[in-house]
């Protein structure tokens, strides 16, 4: 299987090229800026969301419908105490609607260092969809109901590299507790090997590793485990003038490997061919064609349609996977700091012989406020 997948890649990105959804509304990414030394700033981040998954698992029982409706609020204190270095405090508030209580309430913290295109974080992590992973590797849900990672992230940014690793520590252990430890590492690496006028090719390589375990929880009897997800992929861009104003095409082969020597997946090791073609046009609408062949593939943290196992329910499992997606994307810039986003996104499963669809509609609002500048002693 795993043969030919790699030969259909190669042989496809000769014409087509990694590229994903245009998720950079939903960024949160905060320089640090020389002229903010010794400044101290109030910000705020809000994202209003709902997403509509209508899943039919009486056609598709891999994947069941379900509803992401509510809005984040997260106010925070930002203090540059030079002008490579910035700290910032505050809370983290995220309310589903039809829940009385806040689904989650957590204080958030980060130092930042950044000098030129070099940055170093500790605490809270520019997440999520900051990584720019593909969806197979990283489900874009996760910014409506698992945002916030903690631990540690390196990043390099720069006109032609981009690069991206973190640890998120997602389970803290204790001497004796009866549970595991767990954490996430990820890299991202886009380097940009052509560089036209209007056309510009670039090789990513992506990596997601989840591992749970420890050494100190004695009455824990369950085995270590540990599986990785990698991708290779090339994207080729093309800017244009006119009604559309940006193409990208893609290529991507996908692999998955437990390490575990107790094997706790359906299968020890899969793969997959993932492939974008995608229309940017001036009036902010995207229309993005994806193919998915995926077969024996477990994902860490992908999206929940691509993997060979039901994440819900592990005794549906299928070792073939073919979908065929069509997203229509909207993008409107309503005000500096202010996005209205609407989506569409129906695919087709051939091996159900069935068509799935999503809706989602979000606004994303973030803006700071000076607050005063620290006088010199």
């Amino acid at each position: 299987m795993r043969r030919p997948i790699l030969l259909s890649f190669l042989f496809l990105s000769a014409g087509l090229s990694y590229a994903q959804l245009d998720n950079r509304v939903f960024e949160d990414r905060r320089n640090v800026e020389e002229t903010d030394s010794n400044k101290l700033f109030l910000g705020i981040n809000v994202l209003g969301f709902s997403k509509d998954n209508e899943y039919d698992h009486y056609r598709n029982p891999v994947i069941t419908g379900y509803t992401l409706f509510g809005y984040q609020f997260s106010p925070y204190l930002s203090y540059h105490v030079t002008k490579n270095i910035r700290v910032e405090g505050g809370i983290y508030l995220q309310k589903d609607f039809g829940n009385s209580q806040f689904s989650t309430v957590a204080p958030i913290f980060s130092v930042k260092y950044q000098k030129n295109s070099f940055s170093l974080i500790f605490g809270n992590l520019e997440s999520s969809l900051n990584h720019r992973l593909i969806e197979p590797l990283y489900n874009f849900e996760r910014v409506l109901n698992n945002r916030l990672e903690n631990g540690l992230q390196l990043q390099v940014m720069r006109d032609d590299l981009f690069l991206d690793a973190w640890i998120d520590w997602q389970k803290m252990i204790y001497f004796n507790d009866p549970q595991q430890e767990a954490l996430t590492a990820g890299l991202n690496i886009s380097k940009r090997i052509v560089n036209g006028r209007s056309t510009q090719l670039t090789v990513p390589v992506q990596l997601v590793a989840h591992h749970q375990g420890g050494q100190i929880n004695y009455k824990f009897n369950g085995p270590i485990e540990t599986i990785v997800n990698s991708a290779l992929g090339l994207e080729v861009k093309h800017q244009s003038a006119g009604l559309v104003r940006e193409t990208r095409l893609n290529g991507f082969y996908v692999y998955y490997k437990s390490l575990t020597p107790d094997l706790l997946q359906p299968f020890k090791d899969g793969s997959g061919a993932y492939f974008n073609a995608t229309v940017s046009t001036k009036y902010g609408l995207d229309v993005m064609g994806s193919f998915w062949y995926g077969h024996e593939f477990v994902t860490v943290e992908g999206g929940r349609i691509y993997p060979s196992v039901s994440v819900t329910n592990y005794t549906q499992q299928h070792h073939l996977m073919k979908l065929f997606i069509v997203r229509f994307l909207y993008n409107i810039k309503v005000r500096e700091g202010l996005y209205a986003t609407a989506r569409i996104e129906p695919y087709y499963d051939f091996y159900f012989k069935s068509v799935q669809t999503s809706y989602g509609v979000y606004l994303n609002f973030r803006d700071r406020f000076f607050l005063g500048t620290r006088r010199k002693q």
